[in-house]
């Protein structure tokens, strides 16, 4: 029986130049063939290893041959070819994408010739892995052009030994392990430098049933890429499995199984708030450390959220690597390297992965490997090759794990921390700009999530934050001057709760006319620490005297708007009141507040005189202040020219849109107000299409307050044709148009501005049009989605298909030297109290807490953990202008330490105060915490 040989005979062949495309059926039988003759029935009655070969070779069977045959494409036999293999006493078999099938075909074929045994299925699974390590090792030779140095003959001896022991399982997988040696010898004599293994496990979110691949419960190195949220779901839901999970990831030992978690929900970051983006990386890391004793340290997520300030923000966090691979598509900057090392604005420096992985559900991935193997020691610095499960693994797959069991032939498995300690950067880039990702979050809100509110949804959450922020700010500039009390911490343990709650939501709050509930539980939280903090300031103010307090929680000065109903008289103009006005008992004011301060206004008076107008506010289609003046077109309704009184030079202009075709047209122009505070011309029209049918009814009103520089622009469109079908090609919008090709676009992307020459250049902050040293600006306020349409337009997306909302706000202004301000303070809360005294001791006005630099922009401030006796701010700030420097934090009781602490609040080291100040460096597009401690 020396003679006999086995051929699996197929037209395809593991490529070596190219990776081969079949389909799954066909590259699993093919695989399926293989393993089978691999079994000890066939090896102990063959001469050499099982190869591949051609059906035409072997027209005329050999005697005692055995033949795989693997489903394919047709190939042309003699029409009895059967019965010449019968007439040669040779085997046939057919071979099928399902391996049980397969090794059935195998036994019924052996048995007639009496040529099988049964092995036991642990050994047949061990034989299948040195089958398939000797076919992809002979393959990569082949590829790499390199003389094969495998030792055949001590290969197959080694083979047979374990073939004549499987009466032995132990003696046998020892020879097993000896074969498997010799094919890892052989392939480091074609590159003896190491191969690294990786493999991830991504489970589906809809199925966090199904077994965990063989890779998690068996002794690879694997590392599960998960948000902490579905991880909490799986050990709610299938605790089983997530015991199984826990167990390989023990805290006190060295963890099979590497979990790497980047946040706590997967959701559309990169156009959310900068503190919702904070709050979902800081509440992933606590929900981990909770749940299995550890943080992770390489950041990875299933959905693409990435952004310039990516690396920093990790690097603050406590991540030390990071899987930077686009799973779901997205546009992410694209590397040579498997290791890049990767700045942020900052100069911090996180070393990311950003090869794509193969995927280890499909069979192809197995067929390709040899070529797979041969492109990343061809290409790579550090030679990698990844494996990705997100379905039940595929053919193939069991053979690389029974031959890694055996011995590390094509490389050694390991976890991304070992790999990430044991290889170094092989590319080192620049910061990356905001064009270099894009995620498609509007096309997935409505095509694939069918949301109600794919693009309103965004603004809401943005003022929901805001209006977060503005409470715990509110609340730790009371704690800066009174020590807590445990109905204060209880107040702020509601209010966390709530930011919790409304966090986890994110931006998916429904339909547009459904009452929001977190909405309505935070009002009453919002005025709490508005109360609190006003009769903390006017404890010694003067009696009798009723007025309105009103809190500023930004870092800067801004001028509010302020409308008080019932007011006996008007409000003079004086101190911080800028410009009043007074109509049927409603007295409207625009009032300057410090940063982080207040203002006390008095109560209205019969006794004080009508404001006097000081230029017309309002006339035909034209609002006007001191800074700018706007006019509307009185044919279309839009905004035909924005003019800044300087220059006079028109700035931009502005009209709702139907894509991909429509025209505006009004059908009035109308003053509806022109007092001394404020004018407002409202247009109202239709949206038609090229043959005058209408698609929608609008209302456009835009609104000029004195001084503040900024137009106000509120949109209502009522659609009676929904858009439907792609959402950047149908939809109603905002287009803005700018005179000049030459103008340059800027885009706010997390509090940096930064030029932008994508089609889509998305931002719920703003949009900069930049023509010399004009600057103009439109501010989205949380409407996220931008499109260029030809050379001088942009249009924001308001209505795409199933969104619920039909009311929209813009802002509109010139040469803002720190646009992000206006963008941050635009839709935070102004909080009122309403006074019985006043005003301060210390005046009309003053600040509680100041920062000394405009482009350090605080995003948070809020009481923080102290020791017994003490208490304690924490403040985060972030650097928006491009630019290195120093500033100095201060409130109006001096803090007795300070420390800087990470964004966790992880203390890093001791800030020494300068005469009651807390200094603060920081480099450009920094994230600066501090953290300040009163006695």
């Amino acid at each position: 029986m020396t003679d006999r040989h086995a051929f699996l005979l197929s037209p395809y062949r593991p490529p070596t130049s190219y990776a081969v495309t079949l389909n799954t059926a066909e590259t699993a039988s093919w695989l399926n063939a293989y393993a089978a003759l691999w079994h000890p029935a066939v090896l102990g009655a063959i001469a050499g290893p099982p190869q591949p070969a051609s059906v035409y070779d072997h027209d005329q069977p050999g005697e005692g041959f055995i033949f795989a045959l693997p489903e394919g494409p047709t190939v042309y036999q003699a029409d009895d070819w059967r019965q010449r293999v019968r007439d040669a006493k040779a085997v046939a078999f057919a071979a099928t994408a399902s391996r049980e099938e397969t090794y059935t075909s195998l036994r019924e074929g052996c048995q007639e010739s009496g040529l099988w045994r049964e092995v036991d299925a642990e050994l047949v699974r061990l034989f299948a892995g040195v089958g398939y390590g000797y076919l992809m090792v002979d393959t990569l030779f082949d590829a790499m052009s390199h003389d094969k140095l495998l030792d055949a003959a001590g290969f197959w001896a080694d083979v047979r030994a374990a073939v004549e022991k499987v009466h032995d399982p132990r003696e046998a997988r020892s020879h097993l392990k000896d074969a498997a040696e010799k094919l890892k010898v052989a392939r480091e004599g074609a590159y003896s430098g190491n191969v690294h293994l990786l493999e991830w496990v991504m489970s589906d979110p809809a199925n966090l049933g199904e077994p965990w691949p063989a890779a998690v419960t068996g002794n690879s190195p694997v590392s599960v890429i998960a948000s902490a949220e579905l991880l909490e779901r799986m050990a709610n839901e299938h605790p089983e499995r997530f015991a199984e999970l826990k167990a390989r990831t023990p805290t006190d030992l060295p963890a099979a199984v590497e979990l790497c978690v980047g946040s706590y929900r997967e959701r559309d970051d990169a156009i959310l708030p900068v503190e919702s983006q904070w709050w979902n990386l800081r509440t992933g890391r606590e929900h981990t450390r909770a749940q299995f004793g550890q943080e992770p340290t390489v950041f990875a997520r299933r959905s693409s959220a990435y952004s310039p300030q990516s690396p920093s923000w990790w690097q603050q966090f406590g991540y030390r690597h990071g899987i930077v691979v686009s799973f779901d598509g997205a546009l992410i900057p694209s590397r040579y390297s498997a290791v890049v090392s990767w700045p942020g604005p900052d100069g911090k420096t996180v070393d990311v992965f950003t090869r794509e992985p193969q995927p280890a559900h499909e069979s192809q991935t197995f067929f390709n490997f040899a070529y797979l193997l041969h492109q990343a020691i061809s290409h790579d610095s550090t030679p990698t090759l990844t494996l990705l499960h997100k379905k039940a693994a595929a053919v193939g797959y069991g053979d690389y794990l029974a031959l890694g069991d055996l011995a590390p032939v094509f490389g050694e498995a390991m976890s991304m921390s070992r790999y990430f300690a044991e290889t170094h950067a092989g590319d080192y880039t620049g910061a990356a700009t905001g064009d270099e990702f894009f995620a498609d979050y509007l096309d997935d809100r409505v095509t694939n999530r069918h949301r109600p509110d794919p693009v309103g949804g965004f603004a809401r959450h943005l003022r929901l934050r805001r209006r977060i922020d503005s409470a715990f700010a509110l609340a730790a500039l009371h704690r800066s001057l009174t020590p807590e009390t445990p109905e204060d911490n209880q107040r702020l343990q509601q209010l966390t709760d709530l930011e919790d709650a409304i966090e986890t939501r994110g931006p998916d709050l429904g339909t547009a006319d459904t009452p929001d509930e977190l909405s309505q539980k935070l009002e009453p939280l919002e005025a709490a620490f508005a109360k609190q903090l006003a009769d903390r300031v006017q404890v010694r103010a003067v009696e009798n005297r009723p007025g309105f307090m009103l809190f500023n929680s930004c870092g800067f000065a801004r001028r509010v708007i302020a409308e008080f109903p019932n007011q006996p008289g008007p409000i003079a103009v004086e101190g911080m009141v800028k410009a009043s006005e007074f109509e049927g008992g409603v007295a409207r004011v625009v009032v300057e507040i410090p940063g982080l301060g207040f203002a006390w206004v008095p109560k209205g008076s019969a006794r004080n005189a009508l404001p006097k107008p000081r230029i017309k506010t309002a006339e035909t289609t034209v609002v006007r202040n001191e800074f700018f003046e706007a006019e509307l077109d009185p044919d279309t309704g839009g905004l035909r020219a924005f003019r800044d009184s300087k220059t006079r030079i028109n700035r931009l202009g502005q009209m709702l849109v139907f894509n991909p075709g429509s025209k505006m047209v009004a059908t009035g122009v109308s003053v509806t107000h022109a007092g001394t505070a404020f004018g407002e011309v409202t247009s109202e029209g239709r949206i038609e299409n090229e043959h005058g049918e209408p698609l929608a009814a609008f209302r456009q009103r835009v609104r000029a307050w004195m001084g503040r520089p900024v137009l106000e622009m509120c949109v209502e469109i009522t659609p009676r044709h929904a858009p439907t079908g792609y959402p950047w090609h149908a939809y109603y919008g905002a287009r803005f148009g700018y005179r000049d090709d030459r103008t340059a676009t800027f885009r706010g992307v997390n509090g940096a501005n930064s030029q932008s020459t994508h089609a889509r250049p998305v931002s719920p902050d703003y949009l900069e049009f930049r023509l010399g040293s004009e600057r103009t600006f439109v501010f989205t306020g949380g409407l996220p989605f931008v499109q260029r349409h030809g050379t001088r337009m942009m249009d924001v997306v308001l209505i795409p298909e199933g969104e619920t909302a039909t009311s929209f706000d813009l802002l509109i202004a010139t040469d803002r030297e720190y646009p992000m301000q206006t963008a941050a303070g635009w839709v935070v809360p102004t909080p009122v109290v309403e006074t019985t005294k006043g005003p301060p001791h210390i005046g009309e006005s003053g600040w509680l807490a100041a920062v000394d630099l405009p482009s350090l922009l605080l995003t948070s401030l809020r009481p923080a953990a102290a020791e017994e006796g003490k208490r304690a701010i924490a403040a985060r700030f972030l650097e928006t202008a491009g630019f290195a420097g120093s500033a100095e934090l201060r409130f109006a009781r001096d803090p007795t330490a300070a420390k800087l602490v990470d964004l966790m609040g992880v203390p890093l080291n001791d800030v020494t105060l300068i005469q009651g100040a807390i200094p603060l460096e920081f480099s450009a597009g920094e994230a600066v915490s501090v953290r300040a401690e009163f006695a």
